[in-house]
């Protein structure tokens, strides 16, 4: 049996995802230190794309409740193929964790997730801190 998320989990079900991290769409964050970090910040940018912010968030907060219990996004997300992207994420979440972390081109790793798409991986790269590191970078 896998240990439970580290990402709040606990407090995310007692107060909603917004207690948490709230909205985050359009946020600069830092780079994510664990697998399940990551994959919260994947799984929010596939709930919130092409979406309210509102939806978005029901969504997420849904999804995150069904896959802690063990169960499928399907529980929590009636579109088919972002659930089955939501799933896919999950149970990989440490190899695709391992696989960005030791990315060169992190904005071109993200394109190759399911259900990110040229919108999605920007919006999904600020989430990371992505264009912060490269930032950083160019200063240094």
């Amino acid at each position: 049996m896998r240990p439970m998320p580290s990402f709040g989990l606990e407090e995310m079900m007692r107060n909603g995802a917004s207690a948490f991290q709230g909205d985050i769409s359009g946020a600069e964050t830092s780079a994510p230190e664990t697998a399940d970090e990551f994959v919260q910040h994947v799984i929010e940018a596939i709930c919130h794309a092409s979406v309210t912010p509102a939806i978005g968030r029901r969504t997420f907060e849904r999804c995150i409740r069904a896959l802690s219990f063990g169960s499928t996004a399907r529980v929590g997300f009636r579109h088919p193929a972002k659930a089955e992207a939501i799933d896919r994420v999950w149970r990989e979440r440490e190899r695709l964790f391992e696989e960005y972390t030791a990315s060169p081109d992190k904005l071109r790793y993200l394109a190759t997730l399911p259900w990110i798409g040229p919108v999605t991986k920007h919006s999904l790269a600020r989430r990371l801190g992505v264009y912060a590191e490269q930032g950083q970078r160019a200063v240094a």
